[in-house]
């Protein structure tokens, strides 16, 4: 399961389409002075030079992730890289232009927990600002980490936070269940699971038809057989910009063959980096 910066190519899409819209795209060709700003800024993000990346997006992008500090956890917990790219073409708008270029990036597939590479097609609009044109580039967090450790077992079964990544409205845990236990362990943490923040504030699940927000797999139900493990994902809505100072989680229930009662996997409390 890839939910990096592969997968923001699909996400990225979507969110163009309504930038750009309602009038029907037709072929252009980039402007010299648009041409430049988004070699500048995709060459900025190569060279990981995101206080240069950040001041080429435009106000409400900037606004979004509030900080080049933002922008760079961004990339980090993914371990994205771009190593080449080429710009393949554009279409335009009467609201801007929206460039596809190929992106051979290097990540961190979290599923694996191992380094893969892949070539992907990645939108980036180039529309006006101020003082010429600037860069959207949609369909990331605003914010995410990769924790160094954020693990709970219970009867030998283990999950493991992967990844913390904050949207407006809600935060996406990527998560790795595995069953280290001599017998099948099923798992519905859509059922009993609980966020809570440093005040105590609890927060649910999303349980949506939407892929992209919830991990059709958990929301089912999902059993694994001993030495199996599952990455996937789940997703709490919270307040629009939530800035915890640390995370309590719960996931729950889990339920063994042929045990009594099912169990929840309580994770220690998880102090949020500063920035």
């Amino acid at each position: 399961m890839l939910r990096c910066g592969i997968r923001r190519a699909v996400v990225a899409v979507l969110v163009l389409v309504a930038l750009v819209a309602p009038a029907a795209p037709a072929l252009a060709v980039l402007t010299a002075r648009e041409r430049t700003v988004l070699r500048s800024y995709l060459d900025a993000l190569s060279a990981g030079r995101f206080g240069a990346a950040y001041a080429l997006l435009s106000a409400d992008e900037r606004r979004y992730f509030g900080s080049s500090g933002n922008l760079a956890s961004v990339y980090r917990a993914d371990g994205l890289r771009i190593l080449g790219y080429r710009i393949l073409g554009s279409e335009t708008t009467g609201k801007g232009t929206v460039a596809v270029v190929s992106e051979h990036v290097e990540f961190v597939d979290h599923a694996h927990s191992a380094r893969g590479s892949a070539v992907a097609k990645v939108p980036y609009a180039v529309v006006a600002g101020a003082n010429g044109p600037v860069i959207r580039d949609p369909g990331h967090p605003w914010r995410a980490y990769a924790p160094a450790a954020f693990t709970a077992e219970r009867n030998g079964f283990r999950a493991t936070i992967r990844k913390v990544s904050f949207f407006t409205g809600r935060i996406e845990f990527v998560v790795t269940f595995e069953n280290r236990s001599a017998v099948p362990v099923t798992v519905l943490p859509y059922g009993r699971s609980v966020l809570r923040d440093a005040n105590g504030t609890a927060y649910h699940p999303v349980a949506t038809r939407l892929s992209s927000l919830t991990d059709k797999n958990l929301y089912i139900g999902l059993r694994l057989p001993s030495s199996a493990e599952y990455t996937g994902f789940i997703t709490f809505a919270t307040p629009d910009r939530f800035q915890p100072r640390s995370l309590q989680l719960s996931l729950a229930p889990a339920l063994a063959d042929g045990a009594d009662a099912p169990f929840s996997l309580d994770f220690a409390t998880y102090a949020l980096p500063a920035g």
